[in-house]
């Protein structure tokens, strides 16, 4: 994976070397013109300096180019990426080390088991007329990575394994535990959405606001890493309550009612 670096201060007035137009760039970074000019229109490279009808780029968009592929391969769409970047052109370094770090903390990509599609299909019991389909949501759901010739990447072991042992235990069909996994998943993704946003508004957003400096990315990221211990707490101490709650009114009244034929 290519890394970003900072080059040298530009000169005041670049000289005609130092510039190119979209062409080039698009030749020297290995991005079609079609998808530059996409992200321009989303604000993620810096418009280029017109010179009569002309459009020239500098390195400094070059960087910017590179930055956005990394952060890509990373897993970030491009919409995170323009929240991420600023308006200026700044290629920092610090950003996509914090973004693998992000990434590392949560599980880490590199590390994913990968199987076969009969593997899953005898795990799981599915037949042969409806194990294509479950894999296909499966794979929708995020929970596979389609590798081609055959194999998967399990991006979630742990949550296919629940899926795994619900059946079992619950005696439930392949899709009825994939439906669980898929219901799980829903609620999982509101509370992250719920600590992200706090996070984006009370610690990113003042970053940013101050032009990232230098000496506040150490607390940035020990910020992130306090949510994911506050985030698996509160889910963990919620799903106590809630569960107890759960119980507590449905077994009382599932116990009251009258069984089936009865006499009376």
């Amino acid at each position: 994976m290519s890394q970003p670096t900072l080059g040298p201060a530009e000169p005041d007035e670049p000289t005609p070397s130092d510039e190119f137009v979209i062409e080039e760039l698009s030749r020297r970074t290995g991005v079609t013109v079609r998808s530059l000019r996409s992200y321009q229109s989303r604000k993620l490279l810096p418009p280029p300096v017109v010179r009569g009808r002309t459009g020239y780029y500098d390195r400094q968009h070059v960087a910017r180019v590179q930055l956005i592929q990394d952060l890509q391969a990373e897993g970030l769409k491009l919409d995170g990426i323009a929240r991420m970047l600023d308006a200026e052109g700044r290629t920092d370094e610090h950003l996509l080390r914090f973004t693998r770090s992000v990434r590392g903390m949560f599980g880490d990509p590199t590390d994913a088991p990968v199987t076969t599609a009969l593997d899953l299909a005898e795990r799981f019991g599915a037949t042969d007329g409806d194990a294509g389909a479950l894999l296909a949501k499966a794979v929708r759901l995020g929970l596979l990575r389609d590798l081609g010739d055959g194999k998967l990447e399990e991006l979630a072991p742990r949550l296919l394994a629940a899926g795994e042992a619900a059946m079992q235990a619950l005696d439930l069909e392949p899709a009825e535990a994939l439906n669980v996994v898929a219901q799980l998943r829903k609620h999982a993704d509101g509370v992250a959405r719920i600590y992200v946003d706090l996070f984006l508004r009370r610690v990113w957003q003042p970053f940013m606001d101050a032009g990232q400096p230098e000496e506040l990315w150490p607390s940035v990221q020990q910020s992130l890493e306090n949510l994911r211990t506050l985030a698996t707490e509160a889910l963990d101490s919620a799903f106590e309550l809630v569960m107890s709650e759960r119980v507590a009114e449905t077994f009382p009244r599932e116990f009251s009612r009258p069984r089936r034929g009865r006499r009376r």
